[in-house]
């Protein structure tokens, strides 16, 4: 009776390691791509910018007023998110901006825009190309902060057969 038993376990586990091997075989059409392991948090943001534009503008009086369009970006506690303050002359914002999570850590920087007054903040993508995000500039004596591109990051997924 014993032998019935222990060979009716046998079996079944065989049968078990058999079913999972089955299921985790991939597909010559599948391709697997692995969540991003990037954590959310951020241990230690840098207090420095980590990109910076700057361009001094003229007073008139050999600069005495100190003024300048400016931009500087800044890390948060959360990994994906940037801090941007900008400066134009006496004009003074702060805004947030955020990174869409690739499964990269983020390489976010400044490129110089169409005129002096302009610039594009942006972030390297997988490959290591600058993509467009949002344009700083000033028009009419006013700061504009414009997303000028929007990106997303979508999960596939397929049911298991």
């Amino acid at each position: 009776m014993k032998a019935i038993v222990y060979f009716g376990l046998l079996i079944s586990i065989i049968s078990c390691t058999a079913l999972e091997n089955k299921q985790t075989e991939a597909k010559p059409d599948t391709v697997l791509v692995k969540a991003p392991t990037i954590a959310e948090e951020r241990e230690n943001p840098s207090k420095k910018p980590i990109a910076t534009y700057m361009v001094p503008i003229d007073d008139g009086m050999g600069n005495a007023n100190n003024w300048k369009f400016a931009v500087n970006i800044y890390e948060t506690s959360k990994t994906f998110e940037y801090k941007v303050q900008i400066q134009y002359k006496e004009l003074r914002a702060t805004e947030k901006i955020t990174i869409p999570n690739f499964g990269i850590v983020p390489v976010v920087s400044i490129k110089p825009g169409k005129s002096n007054l302009d610039c594009i903040i942006g972030f390297d993508d997988k490959q290591g190309l600058f993509k467009d995000y949002i344009q700083v500039n000033v028009k009419n004596e006013q700061l504009k902060f414009k997303k000028i591109n929007s990106y997303a990051v979508v999960k596939y997924s397929t049911p298991i057969k």
